[in-house]
């Protein structure tokens, strides 16, 4: 799964996500206890090795801007 440049940014996904792989734009993210550089400083972002393509995500997305990679 993947936000693309559709996003307006409204944020409505990062609560549907119950595996918190979802990410506000700009911030930092940990895997395995490493920290990693945001994938994206425009909009939210999907760290795949995170998402369990649960799709909740997509259901709330005003935008249809959240597909698959």
């Amino acid at each position: 799964m993947k936000i693309n440049d559709e996003c307006i940014s409204c944020n409505a996904c990062l609560d549907e996500c119950p595996s918190n792989a979802i990410q506000n734009a700009g911030a930092n993210y940990e895997l395995d206890g490493k920290s990693f550089s945001s994938l994206s400083d425009d909009h939210p972002y999907i760290v795949t090795e995170l998402c369990d393509n649960c799709k909740n995500c997509v259901e709330v997305c005003p935008t249809e801007s959240i597909i698959e990679d």
